[in-house]
This record gives structure tokens, sequence and C-alpha cells, in this order.
């Protein structure tokens, strides 16, 4: 195996990803694309992510991204987009392509979206890129899931996806509390499972997004990739939330049985959330 890496990043989302891919993406020798998040294999092989699914952009558009192309120049985002999604058979070339630029041994997809793939369909990533000479490293971070859910609500209301009719507290209880209508993400056991079932633990870096900043973890995740360590980059919030506001009193509570197998998952694989994720206490 050559000294070339693909990161796979599969979320979760609202827990550090945006940074993430920017340090990364920061790092000497390092080219992750012109997209923050690619969106192929979760638009085209997960049902329920199809609204990702670029539409076709206009002729002119097209004839642009093709020359792009041609003459070996970085291409806009969402045409590529569009043209990986049309023909998944391009994903790999192309990020085999990143990788044999001058200089670039590093180069990724940091997709929160990802975290719905199928154990095939990351299955069939790695072995694709390995027969190219790349190996392929995941990450994986997780937030408390009743904080990452209300924060997911929140992000909801900013981009007007919930009934004007519902306070924050009745849409949060309608989406996370048992038999509630749910999210597209799965829940992290299940995709912890499946990045277990493809990686072998030297390929996954699995942590939390409570400890994501501090310089303990960036020199953890930094030595995992390959590149030079940057502390000080822990302090640049990227893409924050918006809204900070605590939960209302008793909301945690009800919806706790819906995701009691995470925190039971995530606490027998990493015991620090134990003290670190403030529901951890409901388990």
């Amino acid at each position: 195996m050559s000294d070339k890496t693909f990161l796979l990043c599969p979320g979760a989302s609202k827990s550090g990803t945006t940074w993430i891919r920017t340090y990364l993406g920061a790092a000497e020798g390092a080219d992750m694309g012109p997209l923050g998040e690619m969106q192929v294999w979760d638009a085209v092989s997960v049902p329920e992510k199809a609204h990702f699914l670029m539409p076709e952009p206009p002729a002119f558009r097209r004839a642009q991204f093709a020359l792009a192309r041609r003459l070996g120049l970085k291409a806009r985002g969402k045409e590529l987009r569009w043209f990986l999604q049309q023909d998944p058979g391009r994903y790999i070339p192309y990020f085999a392509g990143l990788l044999a630029r001058p200089g670039i041994r590093l180069t990724g997809d940091v997709t929160p979206g990802y975290a719905a793939l199928s154990t095939e369909t990351l299955r069939d990533l790695d072995r694709g890129f390995a027969a190219r000479g790349i190996e392929v490293k995941t990450i994986f971070t997780m937030r408390d899931p009743i904080e990452r859910a209300w924060s997911l609500l929140k992000m909801y209301r900013r981009k007007s996806r919930l009934s004007d009719s519902l306070s924050d507290a009745e849409a949060f209880l309608a989406i996370f509390a048992p038999g509630g209508c749910g999210t597209t993400d799965p829940d992290y056991h299940v995709t912890l499972a499946r990045l277990d079932a493809v990686f072998p633990e030297n390929r996954r870096f699995i942590t939390l997004y409570e400890t994501l900043f501090t310089a303990e973890t960036i020199a953890d995740l930094s030595r995992y990739v390959g590149i030079a360590a940057r502390p000080e980059a822990g302090g640049a919030a990227v893409n924050a939330a918006g809204d900070r506001s605590a939960l209302p009193a008793g909301l945690a509570e009800q919806v706790f049985p819906s995701f009691a197998r995470d925190y039971d998952a995530v606490l027998s694989r990493l015991p620090r959330a134990a003290t670190l994720w403030p529901h951890a206490r409901l388990l």
C-alpha cells in the first residue's frame, strides 16, 4: 500500500464535521476537493437521501465543466457533484486523480449523510480504492445524542422546515419521542456496527464531539491521518450552531428511550462519554 490516503468521514451530522474538513483541507499535502460535502453515495444508494440528487445543470454550465476537466482545471462544485452522481463509477477515479497530483497524498469526503451507507457500499468503496493502491481511513465523531437532536431541530427551524404552529418543544417530541417521525440519519450504533464490519481498528478513528477541539484529540487525529498537528485550530469555530439554548426541562427524559441504545453502545466503547455527555446519566 502506498502512502496515498482517502479519508471517509460519515458524520455524524451536527458533530463537528465542517471543522474536520476545514482542518484536514488546510494540511500540507491535502486536497479535499471543492465541496464541503460530496453527497454522492448517500444520494444514489439511500432512498431517504435521494433529495440530495442534483438537477441537471444548464447547458452552458455543463460545457464549462467539460472544458475545465479537459484542461485539468478545478471544476465548480455543484457540477462536479452532479457529474459523479450521474455515474458513481467516476467517484474513485476522481479522487485518485487528486492524489496523482504532485505533492498530494491526502484527500477525502466528509459527508454526514454517509452515516446511512450500507455495509456493502462501504466495502465496495474500500476495495475500489485499495485496487488503486489507496488506503481508506474512516473518521466518525459523535455528540451527546439528545443534544445533537436539539441542534438538528434548531437547524430545521432556521431553514423553515418546521410548522410555525408547533413550538420547538412540540416539534422536538413529534420528531424524536418514541413513535415520532424520526430523521433520515441512522442511529450511532448502526453506523458503528457497519464501520466495524468493514474497517479494521487501525483504520477507524472514533471520537466524541465534546473533546474534538482539544489539543489531545487534535494530536491523536493528526497522527492517525499522518499530518502535522495544529492544536491552535481547536479554537476556530466553523459553522457553529446559531442557537445554543438548553433543552426545556423534562424534554430529555421524554425522548431518551429513542436514544438509549446509542448511549449504551457509545459508553461501552468510549467510557468518557459518561461524564462528557449531559444526558448519559439517564441510562
